[in-house]
């Protein structure tokens, strides 16, 4: 993937899973793509739909309430 992609002594064990949504409830976080960091907005450009990538702490801070993100189409988050 890209430099969001992280391996060894510089995961802080985190995990990002992005996957389309289609249902939203009410109290789900929403954020438009260009609000989100520059970081942040390469990650979701270059997902393929495949898996979980492990990121960096920065990435993982910024998305900690796992929001769907108004992208291409709705973008729900996951961190693990």
């Amino acid at each position: 993937m890209s430099s969001n992609t992280i391996s060894g002594t510089d995961s802080d064990g985190r995990t990002v899973r992005v996957r389309p949504a289609t249902a939203l409830p009410a109290d789900t976080p929403v954020r438009h793509y260009d609000e989100l960091s520059e970081e942040v907005q390469q990650l979701l450009a270059e997902h393929d739909g495949g898996g979980s990538v492990a990121v960096t702490p920065e990435v993982a801070a910024e998305l900690a309430d796992e929001p769907v993100v108004v992208f291409s189409e709705y973008l729900r988050v996951e961190l693990a």
